[in-house]
């Protein structure tokens, strides 16, 4: 009975009974298969190139061709195969030259069977090493042909991360048999809008394929227009490398990509374009600004490219002052949600007129900060219990990378509102309630020398009342949080530049020696020696 991975052997002699007596004996037990048998040279020879057997036995000298002549032929056509001489004694010198021509083994007549059995039996040992290491090959080519697109993402990960030289890339180009060009590039930075929002409920099989889906679009659509490299770098984004080569422009590649995901799917992406590049070397400099670009879909709803070359530059950032920051957190500590929904409209409308002008995440991080500082908030005024699933759905949805400005708005809007509902429902006191309402008042009029009783006034109150309560609210006296308030807004002045004569009048002072002296006894410093210690190159008018 055959097996699969037996040894196939082949008997060429012109001796019958020595053939007969050779396929008579137990092969199957050693996992041999006797494949076929000839009684001369050449039909022993097309025998052995139809069957193509791991092993032969043969005669030295046989009619038609001799052994050494078949011996010659066998190993031209198939090295691997082991041929084992039969040879009479007064051959032995012959035998022995075939062995160094390539034979495997001669066996001596007249011979046993255990003689002939003994030589098999190590040049089955011999064949299946061959086998075993053959297979482990090939199982190494194959799983370096599988490895080879995620060998070719992490080399395309370095290379747009790290400066490479032609020189130092070249070899690893040709290993990974990369079908680029190696000059002129663009780098595209692809992400799904909203992905993480919209399979939430799937499995993780589901978001796979839907992954994979994307992905096979991405490498048809860029195809058509060039060479190109595309992999998932991350759970919702994609990184392509592609030749420019001048046909079609890289915005419109982006843009067609656009299209035929939106068209193909029900999810569409963003997609940030770098510059062109000449070299490898200057990959990472087209990545960036893949990046830059597609950080400015915080603007924009999404389905879109965005060019680097298109973006507004400029040197550093246009500073927006968060001087809503305070007045927002006072409308929640009041519980007034209205006031808090008014505040939040009048920053959107704020940044809304500058945001050609805006850096996206240095808007990132003013919401981050205002986010921040209302869950610091809502976390003092309101039992954890009551106050935890607000502050989690919503960083939950923040955690949603690519969302644009309009969506950030409002979920801070929801945050805000439905945290001031909260600390409405839960006890502020109406002596906390016009204390903050006072402050709030105060806030807005720092530049002004305003009075006790004029606050007190603000909130209905006698003012040696409304003193008492300030202090057992808010654990200072009335001048002292003026005071405090005044010295704080003085610093942000002076850290931006502002001259000491100009911030003394800003924050209500109008003698600047005055104002000096309280700086100090404050801080420790004069204000210009605070404000040298930001801008020492810029001394004092």
């Amino acid at each position: 009975m055959s097996h699969p991975e037996a040894i196939s052997l082949c008997i060429i002699d012109d001796i019958k009974s020595v053939v007969d007596g050779l396929t008579a004996m137990n092969w199957e037990e050693q996992g041999i298969r006797v494949a076929g048998v000839s009684s001369n040279g050449e039909e022993g020879l097309k025998l052995i190139g139809g069957l193509r057997p791991d092993l032969v036995i043969t005669d030295i000298r046989m009619p038609k061709m001799d052994g050494l002549s078949m011996l010659r032929a066998i190993l031209e056509e198939n090295r691997s195969c082991k041929v084992i001489l039969i040879s009479g004694y007064a051959d032995f010198e012959y035998a022995q030259q075939a062995v160094q021509l390539g034979a495997f083994d001669f066996v001596v007549k007249p011979f046993s069977e255990e003689d002939i059995m003994s030589a098999v039996l190590r040049a089955k040992a011999e064949i299946m090493e061959e086998r075993i290491k053959l297979l482990s090959l090939r199982e190494m080519e194959n799983k370096l042909r599988e490895s080879m697109p995620v060998l070719r993402q992490e080399y395309f990960a370095l290379l747009v991360s790290h400066r490479t030289s032609w020189k130092e890339a070249s070899g690893r180009w040709d290993f990974l048999n990369i079908e680029l060009e190696p000059r002129g590039f663009v780098v595209m930075l692809i992400e799904i809008d909203r992905f993480r929002e919209q399979v939430a409920e799937l499995s993780i099989r589901e978001m796979e394929l839907i992954r994979f889906s994307l992905l096979n679009i991405m490498q048809e659509t860029l195809a058509d227009y060039a060479r190109s490299v595309v992999f998932r770098t991350d759970h919702d984004r994609y990184l392509a490398v592609l030749n420019d080569t001048g046909s079609s422009s890289p915005i419109e590649i982006a843009e067609q990509c656009c299209r035929n995901i939106e068209r193909y799917t029900k999810f569409t992406v963003s997609v940030g374009v770098g510059g062109r590049v000449e070299e490898i070397s200057e990959l990472p400099d087209s990545y960036r600004q893949a990046h830059r670009a597609l950080s400015h879909h915080l603007f924009t709803e999404g389905n879109a490219a965005i060019i680097y070359d298109d973006l507004h530059q400029s040197g550093s950032q246009e500073p927006l002052a968060l001087e809503y920051k305070d007045e927002l957190l006072l409308a929640l500590r009041s519980g007034n949600a209205v006031r808090t929904d008014a505040i939040l409209t009048a920053i959107s409308e704020t940044l809304q007129e500058r945001i050609s002008r805006q850096n996206p995440d240095y808007l990132l991080s003013l919401y981050d900060e205002l986010a921040a500082s209302a869950i610091r908030t809502l976390y003092e005024m309101v039992p954890y219990s009551d106050v935890q699933p607000l502050i989690q759905n919503f960083r939950a949805v923040q955690g949603n990378a690519g969302l644009p400005l309009a969506s950030l708005q409002r979920q801070l809007l929801a945050l805000c509102t439905e945290g001031a509902e909260l600390v409405r429902r839960n006890s502020l006191s109406e002596g906390q309630k016009v204390i903050y309402k006072a402050i709030d008042y105060i806030k807005g009029r720092l530049s002004e020398d305003i009075t006790v009783g004029e606050c007190a006034a603000y909130v209905h109150l006698s003012a040696s009342y409304f003193s008492s309560l300030f202090k057992r609210v808010t654990g200072m006296t009335v001048t002292q949080h003026m005071t405090s308030e005044r010295i704080q807004k003085a610093k942000l002045l002076l850290v931006e530049g502002a001259q000491v004569q100009e911030v003394a009048s800003a924050v209500g002072y109008e003698e600047r020696r005055y104002f000096s002296e309280m700086f100090k006894k404050i801080t420790g410093q004069t204000p210009s020696e605070f404000r040298a210690g930001y801008h020492p190159d810029r001394p004092e008018a």
